[in-house]
């Protein structure tokens, strides 16, 4: 779906409390001034383009994962539902979306409780009322269940315990999805619903390529990986934006920004 306004939060001081990159989900200790830039740049390309960026702000001195902040909420016409994390070290993360979301002015129906977990960057919005979702360890059942009967929306759950939200993603009547997963379910789920297929090397997954946002009917907001020349070859408009420091927590373009639908 087209993204005209979202949600982020610039890295920032809450980094330095990394002395253990594993147990973050970091590849290695994060440069801190780098991210920044390059956070800076993501952003300025946005607006540039036409979308309303609001910054999240305020103490985050123990959540150095919350610029992937995507993974906290779904905000659908001004009303949202927080997640709940499998992920103990990023429990936390949602109250304080929660509360900057409040102040600017967005409802909050809902949150999502054990059993349930939720992780909003599994869910893939083909339009406002429905959605693909990853069905794992981090987004189950329970909180699918929770988030449609909040938001009254349709979902399609995909069952795949090892599949991620970097190894797919969809753009009008295009999945592009990685070579690792074309043998799982998600591959079938996208046949039936007959959208075009572009698969993905490892390389091109690994290089964050999949984890585009989309911003225009046919324009796109991407890591720089060779998937981009497939893209644009069949029409598709692509930005190139330099994140190899964000990345090192393991994220890309998409999950760096919560969407207002």
């Amino acid at each position: 779906m087209i993204v005209k306004e979202v949600l982020a939060h610039r890295p920032g001081i809450e980094l330095n409390i990394i002395n253990r990159p594993g147990k973050w989900h970091f590849y290695d200790y994060p440069n801190v001034d780098a991210m920044q830039r390059e956070h800076d740049e993501l952003m300025k390309v946005l607006q540039n383009n036409g979308v309303k960026v609001h910054y999240l702000r305020g103490l985050t001195e123990n959540k150095p994962k919350l610029y992937i902040i995507r993974d906290n909420a779904v905000v659908i016409g001004r009303n949202a539902i927080t997640c709940h994390f499998f992920d103990s070290v990023r429990r936390g993360e949602e109250q304080i979306v929660k509360n900057w979301l409040k102040s600017l002015g967005i409802k909050i129906a809902g949150h999502i409780f054990p059993p349930g977990f939720l992780q909003a960057s599994d869910l893939f919005f083909t339009s406002k009322t429905h959605a693909l979702a990853i069905i794992g360890s981090r987004t189950n059942i329970d909180g699918i269940k929770h988030l449609m009967n909040i938001m009254k929306i349709d979902i399609t759950p995909i069952k795949m315990e090892s599949l991620s939200s970097t190894q797919f993603n969809i753009i009008n009547d295009v999945a592009v999805v990685s070579e690792e997963v074309t043998y799982e379910p998600v591959y079938q789920v996208l046949k039936e619903r007959r959208y075009d297929i572009i698969t993905a090397t490892r390389k091109q997954t690994e290089e964050m390529g999949l984890n585009f946002l989309q911003i225009g009917d046919y324009r796109i907001v991407n890591a720089k990986s060779e998937i981009n020349k497939k893209l644009k070859m069949i029409g598709f408009d692509v930005i190139e934006v330099g994140i190899r420091e964000l990345m090192n927590g393991n994220t890309g373009v998409r999950n760096m920004c919560l969407p207002f639908y």
